[in-house]
């Protein structure tokens, strides 16, 4: 009896299909993941979605489970793989939601960096968190020099600078590109002034420098009664208030209002965790600190030799 099974539409031919070509690579290339994602993102706007998507998902099965796939199999792959990588489920894919399944070298800015350079694209507060917090290993609030080396490694590979990775002293010159204030370390504002982070959020850093993050823990244990690790947008102006006024900061009512309602747009009225509005409105560094930028500087040129 002749199979009745509805066939799928071919996807492309597999000797012709770059997802055919590349996959069997134990780890693909950041140069290669890139020529992958421009491939199937056609209209260049940082997303697979609808034909893009589709192409790209029955590409994805002929690989994984062959090229003898009806519809209904295909179906249910497909949600399989859209349940794994599709975070925010918005039913279209993102370049880091991609790199998730596709094996690329160990290059934590890639998928970033793909999203930002698409025409009006911007990182959104929570993708420059996440960065940020990849490379604060040690949750400082601020990166040293050791941190600040793994984030220029991988921020020249995105870009195709062709220098020696292991030049610690052409490390070091970028390195004071970004130190502007300085200080020895790069703080999350001057890691914020280089890439295109939506605007709400590099506003939002202009206050941390008032508030030290000393005051800011203290302030928050007294308003985090039920130790929940977050404050309601009720309770984010009473503390931004009374941060002010324990640090001298001289905010009017009107600036109080303006930097809370801010930070509650920018965390969508939900729940404000610690931890991000701890790196958004306070410093973890002095701002005259002559000790602190020493001992910064003298663990750098340890590293430099």
């Amino acid at each position: 009896m002749a199979d009745k099974r509805k066939k799928r539409p071919m996807a492309l031919n597999r000797k012709s299909s770059i997802l055919c070509q590349l996959y069997e690579k134990k780890h693909f290339t950041s140069k290669e993941f890139r020529r992958l994602w421009d491939f199937y993102d056609k209209d260049g706007s940082g997303f697979l979605e609808l034909s893009e998507l589709d192409r790209f998902l029955r590409d994805l099965t002929e690989v994984t489970l062959g090229e003898d796939v009806d519809e209904a199999e295909y179906e249910k792959f497909k949600a399989k793989i859209m349940g794994l990588i599709d975070d925010n489920q918005n039913g279209k894919l993102e370049a880091k939601e991609l790199s998730k399944i596709i094996p690329t070298e160990e290059n934590f800015l890639l998928a970033y960096s793909i999203q930002s350079q698409n025409i009006g694209a911007q990182l959104s507060s929570q993708d420059f968190l996440e960065i940020w917090v990849h490379y604060d290993k040690d949750c400082s609030g601020y990166l040293d020099f050791t941190e600040a080396k793994d984030f220029m490694k991988d921020m020249l590979k995105v870009n195709s600078v062709k220098v020696d990775l292991n030049n610690v002293t052409y490390l070091d010159t970028f390195f004071k590109t970004f130190d502007t204030d300085d200080n020895g370390v790069i703080e999350i504002d001057e890691m914020a002034a280089i890439f295109p982070v939506e605007e709400r959020f590099t506003n939002a850093l202009k206050q941390r420098k008032r508030f030290t993050k000393e005051e800011f823990d203290r302030l928050f244990d007294e308003y985090d009664t039920n130790k929940s690790g977050t404050l309601t947008p009720k309770q984010l102006p009473k503390m931004i208030s009374d941060l002010a006024k324990k640090s001298k900061a001289n905010l009017t009512d009107k600036q109080v209002a303006e930097i809370s309602g801010r930070l509650i747009q920018m965390f969508t009225d939900k729940e404000i965790p610690r931890t991000e509005l701890s790196l958004i409105i306070s410093s973890n560094t002095p701002q005259h600190g002559v000790q602190f930028k020493r001992e910064m500087n003298e663990k750098r040129m340890s590293i430099l030799g």
